[in-house]
């Protein structure tokens, strides 16, 4: 049997953030994640337009914009595809805001594994 696809957006202004998580991904047994990088928010807006990804990593600083203000807009305009925040701080109530806008789950970038990825991807696509 094929590996199962699932088509990941990386919200994060920082390439180098994209491509740690797109090598994490990679070689995960049983599954095939394709992942799509945005470096903006306008970017982001663009590509998920059209609902075609099953999970959306959204990060807290997105240069002079932001991933809460993104995800919330980007919920607004009607998109399915579930969020997960991956950030930096060490503020709680940036967690708390996030999960009240609608994001599924929010993840400590500084501490992130395959494992852990796999897992949140898991937890919010049902897959």
């Amino acid at each position: 049997m094929p590996d199962k696809l699932i088509r990941v957006l990386h919200v994060d202004d920082l390439e180098e953030e994209f491509i740690l998580v797109r090598e994490l991904l990679s070689g995960v047994a049983g599954l095939k994640f394709e992942v799509h990088w945005a470096h903006d928010a306008r970017t982001a807006s663009q590509a998920i337009q059209n609902n075609d990804f099953d999970v959306c990593f959204v990060d807290y600083y997105l240069g002079k914009d932001n991933g809460l203000e993104f995800t919330r807009d980007a919920l607004a305009g009607g998109t399915m595809t579930p969020f997960i925040l991956m950030s930096g701080q060490k503020d709680h109530s940036i967690d708390r805001e996030a999960l009240k806008i609608g994001i599924r789950q929010c993840l400590d970038k500084n501490n992130i594994t395959t494992s852990i990825l796999v897992k949140a991807i898991k937890d919010v696509t049902g897959n």
